[in-house]
């Protein structure tokens, strides 16, 4: 924010309760695409370089505040009177903006090309309207103008308004002047509440220019019940496909693809049919996903293939292979040229370049250096219940078949372990061990 030089404010709604979503977690905090609706509408607010933006809280209003997190100002609407005081509670909040761009949390589809629309459409102005035009305007206000075509007031959605056809998207635009002049004007509503509507009439009242600007539907979609949100994040996903598209990116089957806002993918990237891509994850060139992946917050290396598995606060290196089946859990590193198979899983690992994992395996905790053979079967016990604990596997090492690692344990580099071994004590590099307890084989079983 630039608070150096006049220019706009943004005031962002997020103080309601949201009954209809039927919920303990505030609206506003509900996510569309893996992002709070309240951080859609802020981020889209950021396009105009707002020198003020402020946030009015009221339900819950810690759990808005830590979600929201720093980098804007918060006003608290301790009770909850309208949309008209809590625009009034921000004054001080907009010191020094020129304009005064009033936004709703509950928008998360509204771009930020809409509010620089918006903005532009109300130089001059005394008040800039976003409106729209749908055949169904549901609860929302409309625009009615005179005879000439100049905006008289905003008519709240009842029979008397169903002749007027442009619908009241929620977004405005003051002269922030007039606005603090005349916000404390606005009356109480049957309901006790103060609503920001009001000034459009007292506006046209005092001869007072008012513009509108048409913005898209689904910019203005207001996410109030479990529907909605439905729809929005359909809506949403749409978008970001079609972008990623755009990109480079081969995307199988879009209808059957859900990807994250906060998702990069770089282009060559394919997305087979029922992947989902979560949180901030990050994908490059050349690898494919899917189908019937799931990554969260987890990193995909180039020309990497991740088969129907799924990946979690993980870091993948670059030509590996994962899946069918497996389990990457959070904590885990797996270097470049790894192959895990089915039903392998690991956990809080660190594995090396060129690691193989076949199928059937636990990796928990784990240290693997370069070149290992994990086989089938083999499990790290790593967790004594009390505490957990870590293996070490040097370079090289063989791992055999169902052999079980009981942590703390280190095998050094070039170690081999034969099929069903339980070791319980550190094995030297270059040394064989098997059997219950393992134990080292006699040198010329060694040879």
């Amino acid at each position: 924010m630039n608070k150096g030089t006049p220019g706009p404010g943004v005031i962002v709604l997020a103080a309601g309760r949201g009954t209809r979503m039927r919920s303990t977690l505030p609206k506003v905090l509900h996510e569309v695409c893996g992002r709070t609706m309240v951080s859609h509408v802020i981020e889209a607010a950021r396009a105009i370089e707002p020198r003020r933006l402020a946030v009015v809280i009221g339900h819950e209003a810690d759990l808005v505040r830590d979600a929201v997190g720093p980098g804007v100002e918060f006003v608290e609407q301790t009770s909850m009177l309208g949309t008209g005081d809590a625009v009034e509670r921000c004054r001080e909040a907009m010191a020094g903006c020129d304009r005064v761009v009033v936004l709703n949390g509950d928008a998360p589809l509204l771009t930020g090309a809409t509010i620089v629309a918006l903005l532009r459409g109300a130089a001059e102005a005394t008040m800039a309207i976003a409106v729209n035009r749908v055949e169904d305007n549901g609860a929302f206000g409309r625009v009615e103008r005179d005879g000439d075509g100049n905006v008289v007031r905003i008519r709240e959605a009842d029979r008397q308004a169903e002749g007027y056809t442009e619908r009241n998207a929620g977004f405005y635009v003051f002269d922030s002047a007039w606005l603090w002049k005349n916000i404390g004007r606005v009356g109480e509503s049957d309901s006790g509440e103060r609503y920001l509507t009001a000034l459009a009439a007292m506006a046209a009242e005092q001869g007072g220019t008012i513009t509108t600007v048409e913005v898209p539907a689904d910019d203005a979609l207001g996410v109030d019940d479990r529907r909605r949100l439905a729809d929005a994040e359909a809506i949403m996903r749409h978008r970001i496909v079609d972008r990623l598209m755009e990109e480079g990116v081969t995307v199988r089957d879009p209808a059957t693809t859900y990807i994250d806002a906060g998702v990069a993918i770089e282009a060559d990237v394919t997305i087979e049919p029922g992947s989902h891509i979560r949180g901030r994850s990050r994908i490059a060139t050349g690898s494919t996903i899917g189908p019937n992946t799931v990554l969260r917050n987890s990193s995909i290396g180039a020309n990497s293939l991740v088969t129907q598995s799924t990946i979690e606060d993980s870091t993948i290196g670059d030509s590996v292979t994962v899946g069918p089946n497996a389990h990457v859990r959070g904590g885990t590193t797996i270097g470049d040229h790894c192959e895990l198979g089915n039903y392998a899983e690991v956990k809080n690992s660190m594995v090396g370049k060129g690691v193989k994992m076949h199928h059937f395996s636990y990796l928990g905790d784990a240290d693997v250096g370069p070149g290992v053979n994990y086989a089938a079967g083999a499990v790290t016990c790593n967790y004594d219940g009390v505490a957990k604990h870590r293996t070490t596997i040097g370079a090289g090492a063989f791992i055999g078949c169902d052999t079980m690692l009981v942590a703390p344990v280190t095998i050094g580099a070039g170690a081999v372990t034969g099929a069903g071994a339980v070791v319980t004590k550190d094995v030297g590099a270059g040394e064989r061990v098997a059997g219950v307890p393992a134990r080292p084989l006699p040198e010329r079983a060694n040879r």
